[in-house]
């Protein structure tokens, strides 16, 4: 089993959304707003470009979960996510997650995280996990 992380664990994952990354959620999702899909509509709406798709920042909140930080053993249990900035195609971001609240009693981990992309904060929130023996 995963050991427990104990309180004020850290962990960084710097990850960049390409475009077929961009296809693939379309596909998967048929989400097909044109805002993730047309440049020219994007910047109509006074956007620098095509917008990331949220679900796809998600994603890397799940790497995060299943992954690292608590790790394979963890049961993705809860999130909660406030988007404040977009992110753009080929941008590179970086998911910072700390733990919170770890109980030993329950398995229960909490963590708070931050997307930034460069200066902008992009998303906040707050994830739990349950580890299982």
């Amino acid at each position: 089993m995963t050991a427990l992380p104990a309180v004020g664990t850290r962990h960084r994952l710097d990850f960049t959304i390409d475009a077929a990354a961009m296809e693939a959620f379309a596909r998967l999702s048929g989400d097909r707003n044109p805002l993730h899909g047309d440049d020219a509509f994007a910047r109509a709406k006074g956007f620098d470009g095509r917008v990331v798709y949220g679900g796809l920042i998600v994603a890397q909140v799940s790497r995060l979960l299943g992954m690292d930080l608590p790790g394979r053993d963890g049961l993705w249990t809860g999130l909660s996510m406030d988007f404040r900035k977009p992110l753009y195609i080929g941008e590179p971001a970086t998911l910072d997650a700390e733990v919170t609240e770890s109980s030993p009693a329950t398995g229960l981990v909490r963590l708070a995280f931050t997307v930034r992309a460069g200066d902008r904060t992009l998303a906040r929130g707050r994830a739990e996990s349950l580890l299982r023996p």
